[in-house]
Parts: C-alpha cells; structure tokens; sequence
C-alpha cells in the first residue's frame, strides 16, 4: 500500500525534530595514522576526556586493545597475536602515530585475557556514561567498533543499547546513530529494534507528566524515526531465500501498523486530551493507515503472520508479557482516544482493533506470571492518574536498564 497519506504528517515534523535533538559537541574526532613503514591510512576514531575516570579507563582499553590493532595491516595484526612474535615485539614493537603520539604494539595474548571481550566492555563503558557529554561519545564508539574494528553485536544487543540510553534521557544519541547505519551499523532492520526507541519516545513524555511540550518533543522523534526507516541501509538483508520469502510476508516496519500507532497514540494525546486541534488530521491519516493495515477483530499477538512470533529477529519478543504490556500500553491507550476523537465511520473501525487489543492486554496483566516491571509501569502511566503509577513497578523499571 502506498504511504502518501502519512507524508504530510511527515513533513509536518522535520524541520522541528532538527532543533529538538542537541548536536554532539566536538568531543570525538577521526584522525588520520600512519605506521612506521608508509602505507595508505584510514581514519582512527579517538576518544577525549569523559567526567570520570572509570569511562576514560574503558575507553582507553578499547583504544588500545580493539579498535587501533584492527586497523592495523593483516600482517602486523598476525604478528601481535602470535606467541611466536613475542620477544621480537618486546625490542622492536609496532609502532603508529596519531596525531604525533605514537602508540606502540606488543605480544597480545587473548587466550588469557589481554584482549577484552568486546560486548562486555562496551556495556560496561555505556553503565559508565553519567552525563550528556558522555553519552554523546555513543554513535563514534559504535563506528570505531563497527567500521573501524568490524566487530558485531549480537540481535538482543541493540535493544539493551537503546533501553540503557533511553532511560538514561539519552535517546538523541541513539537517532543520531541510525542516521548513519553504514558507520555506525546501527539498523532499524527488526521490529523489536524499532519498538524500543519508539517506547522511549513514549516514556520519556511520560516521565514529563505528558505535557504539552514532552508530547511534541516525542511526536517530532516518532515521525523522524519514521522517516529514517524509509532511508537507505535500514533494509532487512538476508542470504538465505526462504527466510527472504518469510521477510517479504511482514509489514515493511516503515509502514506497520504497530510502529504506526506510537504518532497516532501521541497526536491522539495532543489532540483529545490537551485539545490541540491542530493535530486532528495528523490524527486521522494514522489512524486511515492503520485501519487498513490492521484486520479487524485481531489483537497485536495475531496482527503479524504466525512464525514472525517464533523469530528473535521478528516479533517473539511479544511473547515476553512484560514486553507485549510495555508495547501494547501505548497503543491501546492511543485507541481509546482515536475512538473518542474520530469520526463515527472511523472511530467504529479503529474500536474494532481496540477491543481484541485490550483483551490480550487484560490477559497479561492478569496473568500469574506477569511481573512488575517496565510493562506494568507504562501501562499506569498511559492508564492512571498522575502519582497513582506503583513504586514498585517504578524502581523494577529503573533497575531494567
């Protein structure tokens, strides 16, 4: 189906998103090296001074021990890890400079740990950022890992990155970081990957008490979220054909219906519960576009085809209670006033999708196994007065990260 009804909605929120998301001062730089022996160099990501020690200690290892050995030539690189090499390195180590520092390499013995474990010290480097400053260090440290070191994450990886920003109030970084998935290999390829930042957006107006201003502040990042997806390099990309038929049988995440209701669910805020009328068209197109997405009579847990609820890669994270409640709040609630605010026709259509949603919802909030958490919170959040959300369930959120 064509999205030509959501691109006025779109075009609506660029320009402001612009402004709304602070650019990262100049506090990482990409320098040139050159080794002992000339050769062709690229660029080497480098690091300055963090607000405390710990974090440049990381950092540092990482420097070191990860990201300068990568770049250096397959045969240098050969040599540092070998045991065999190790006496020789001892009188006449490899040697670049950056910058005139020259930084001198040694026998490295991963075996025994002298090379980190790359997953493990980046989320020790990211618990280790405690100010904005240090956070926006984030797109460069995943490029230095990505592009300069070609190290990968593993697919449970990226949602933790953009939950331990997010409920740190460090969600620009992460936009920042998939403008550029090329460097930062940063992808809005998978549906939980996308569903965690738009459930930040929706937390952190939440957090504000839904004001006026945090609900535009999270409408602009939505619809620029939107926007990206439609950008180059964000596409699902697979060798295997069978799991390509799979991929094809999905919603193109840039125009799935899931995704969609977090701008329907935040103009739907602007607009009936704050009366800013001016958003009731924006309201209605997303609210057209997910009508026709969405069957009637089916909740979220029967919205997508069957086997994307078995895949990690696709929708099984819905299977998780507490991950379905922390999805599912936002977008229930966002029906339930698109019900109150549409026209008849429209509203009768959109509360056909609402009811079998909030029966799953029911479901699992009643469930035996459903504990507190980031789902029951939010769920508050979106359903309760101010001040009535559980203190219980605020702290086991906290805790998630």
């Amino acid at each position: 189906m064509s999205n030509n009804s959501i691109r006025p909605a779109l075009r609506a929120g660029r320009s402001a998103l612009k402004a709304s998301i602070r650019a990262a001062p100049p506090t990482q730089q990409s320098r040139c090296f050159s080794a002992s022996t000339p050769r062709q160099a690229g660029n080497v990501i480098t690091f300055s001074k963090t607000s405390n020690a710990e974090l440049d200690g990381l950092l540092h290892e990482m420097q070191q021990k990860i990201i300068l050995p990568s770049v250096l030539r397959l045969a240098q690189r050969k040599k540092i890890f070998r045991e065999r090499h190790k006496e020789k390195l001892e009188l006449e180590p490899i040697e670049i400079e950056i910058d005139g520092k020259r930084t001198k390499f040694r026998y490295l013995d991963y075996r025994n740990g002298d090379v980190p474990n790359t997953r493990k010290i980046f989320f020790q480097a990211l618990d280790s950022m405690k100010t904005k400053e240090d956070w926006q260090k984030l797109p460069k440290l995943l490029e230095a890992l990505h592009y300069n070191a070609r190290r990968k994450f593993e697919v449970s990886d990226w949602p933790k990155i953009v939950r331990k920003a997010g409920l740190s109030g460090n969600l620009g970084p992460i936009i920042d970081a998939v403008k550029r998935p090329k460097m930062t290999g940063f992808k809005l390829d998978m549906s939980e990957k996308v569903q965690e930042i738009m459930t930040l957006i929706v937390w952190a107006a939440a957090e504000a008490g839904w004001s006026i201003s945090s609900l535009n502040t999270a409408l602009k990042s939505a619809e620029r979220i939107l926007e990206i997806l439609g950008e180059e390099g964000h596409e699902p990309h697979t060798a295997d054909k069978g799991r390509a038929e799979l991929i094809k049988e999905r919603f193109p995440l840039k125009r799935d219906p899931q995704i969609l209701a977090t701008p329907l669910f935040l103009t739907a805020m602007l607009t009936v519960r704050h009366g800013k009328t001016e958003h009731a068209d924006r309201m209605r197109r997303y609210a057209q576009v997910i009508v026709s997405q969405w069957p009637e009579g089916k909740g979220l847990l029967e919205l997508h085809p069957h086997e994307a609820y078995v895949d990690v890669e696709g929708t099984a994270y819905l299977m998780e209670k507490n991950k379905f409640v922390l999805a599912a709040s936002p977008i229930l609630k966002g029906f339930d006033l698109a019900v109150e605010g549409l026209s008849s026709d429209l509203a009768s259509q959109i509360k056909l999708r609402r009811d079998p949603l909030a029966a799953e919802v029911r479901g699992a909030l009643e469930a035996d196994d459903m504990k507190k958490g980031r789902g029951k919170y939010l769920y508050e959040k979106c359903f309760l007065e101010p001040g009535e959300a559980s203190k219980g369930a605020q702290a086991e959120a906290a805790q998630a990260a």
